[in-house]
């Protein structure tokens, strides 16, 4: 009688493997008390690179070979949407670049694509080395040696005025540390409404309501004022929020200014916490690879003191930029991927449905031993030139990959390797003693209670 309730809740997909469940609410218990991650990892220690997770009456199939990712982010990606699946993120960024569909996405795209391309991101580069100049003339000033310090949240400032600068060429460091607080309230509170078995609706006065209630409405204002501000200095430039602010509808009309608030809200939000979360995991690595330390100063060496440009990243740093890239695999700040099913499709070789949902897990894939030699071993030569030759292609998306893949990439990349050039230049940090690491698995993968480092002599 118990397993003809559980199947009239949740209809039985028998060729897919499926952990054992509790009665009507599937997996959320497990879910909501040990999160998606432990959940995932123990149900592929038994099941493989393909099973099925029950969320109510609705399955999350969770795909972990790079063939199946393969299917959805490109052979097969029609079948699958942003829909449901993105309405936790849609609470921060509304309808914006990253959560948007269909034509909406393709317009958004279009007027973003040309500040993204790599001619105009190196362009980019000085005001990138300028502002990590600022920050490192600071830590020179606050730090010496045997001091230490959370260089996550050093970073997360300096991430949000390099975002500031380079795509609105506003100086938002005054707003730094209230930003960067509710953002950080804000991720909080959404990553914990969906693992939530219920989850009330934001107007209801909860304690966790009111909290992200009040972050996002800074957010808001920080976000809405970035726009204000640029408005009211009349000439509007050639950067990211000028491309939205010139841009016109298909009736020749400027944007809605909400619509436009989401774009900017995106990238503001989602751009910087990125590239400081993959630095924040850089330093830890470093700080506990001496031998990879020493080669990244060898390498930094050679630029004599100088400020690193676009093309020495591509012609001098290519170890130091193999540094941040093996990072990424190993400490991917998009740990995990998801998608609604919208077509009847074949994935993994069994048929699914529209109304289910599929996760693919990146985190779990950089660390697969199928693809990897050695695959918990931090070695950043695995990226220098011409070592990816015979790799399966999906192995490694830090980015994620095909028509979605993050509009961000070629920036992420040339600011992670130019502030980690500079950082090596003056600086080096190990790990202090009394750091506590440990990810955060919520939308990002954040170091939980940071980075802590000790700043040591150089030699």
């Amino acid at each position: 009688m118990l397993q003809a309730l559980l199947d009239r809740v949740s209809p039985p997909i028998d060729s897919i493997p499926t952990p054992t469940r509790w009665p009507v609410f599937g997996h959320l218990p497990m879910l909501t008390r040990h999160g998606i991650m432990p959940v995932v990892e123990a149900a592929r220690q038994k099941h493989g690179d393909f099973f099925r997770l029950c969320v109510g009456k609705h399955s999350l199939f969770v795909a972990l070979h790079p063939d199946a990712v393969e299917q959805i982010l490109l052979t097969d990606k029609d079948s699958y949407g942003k829909r449901d699946t993105y309405d936790s993120i849609r609470m921060l960024v509304g309808d914006g670049i990253l959560t948007s569909e269909g034509e909406l996405w393709r317009r958004e795209r279009r007027i973003a694509q040309p500040a993204f391309n790599k001619g105009s991101v190196a362009a980019l580069a000085g005001k990138m080395t300028r502002l990590t100049e600022r920050t490192l003339g600071d830590w020179t000033r606050r730090f010496k040696v045997g001091d230490e310090f959370n260089v996550y949240s050093e970073l997360l400032g300096l991430a949000m005025e390099i975002i500031g600068e380079t795509l609105f060429s506003l100086d938002l460091s005054a707003r730094v540390g209230e930003s960067a607080e509710a953002f950080t309230v804000a991720l909080e509170q959404v990553s914990g409404r969906g693992n939530q078995m219920l989850q009330l609706p934001l107007r209801w006065p909860t304690p966790g309501n009111l909290r992200l209630r009040k972050a996002l409405r800074t957010l808001d204002e920080v976000t809405f004022d970035i726009i204000a501000r640029r408005r009211a200095e009349g000439a509007m430039g050639d950067d990211l929020l000028a491309a939205y602010l010139n841009a016109r509808d298909e009736n020749g009309q400027p944007l809605d200014p909400r619509l436009v608030r989401d774009e900017i809200a995106t990238f503001f939000l989602a751009g910087h916490e990125t590239t400081a979360i993959a630095l924040a995991w850089t330093f830890y690595l470093l700080g506990t690879n001496p031998e990879v330390w020493d080669k990244l100063i060898e390498e930094v060496d050679k630029l004599d003191g100088r400020v690193p440009t676009a093309e020495d990243v591509q012609t001098t740093l290519h170890y130091t930029k193999a540094v941040l890239q093996e990072s990424l695999r190993l400490y991917p700040p998009t740990w995990s991927g998801g998608r609604d099913i919208v077509a009847e499709t074949e994935l993994a070789g069994h048929r699914v449905y529209p109304g289910d949902r599929v996760l693919y897990v990146p985190f779990l894939m950089h660390r697969d031993p199928r693809f990897w030699d050695d695959p918990e071993k931090f070695e950043p030569a695995r990226f220098l030139p011409g070592q990816a030759q015979g790799r399966h292609k999906l192995a490694y998306i830090p980015f994620s990959a095909g028509p979605r893949m993050c509009i961000g990439n070629h920036f992420t990349l040339l600011e992670g390797t130019l502030v980690l050039a500079m950082i090596a230049q003056r600086f080096r940090l190990t790990l202090s003693p009394r750091a506590r690491i440990a990810q955060e698995f919520q939308i990002t993968m954040r170091p939980k209670h940071g980075v802590l480092v000790r700043v040591e002599a150089k030699r």
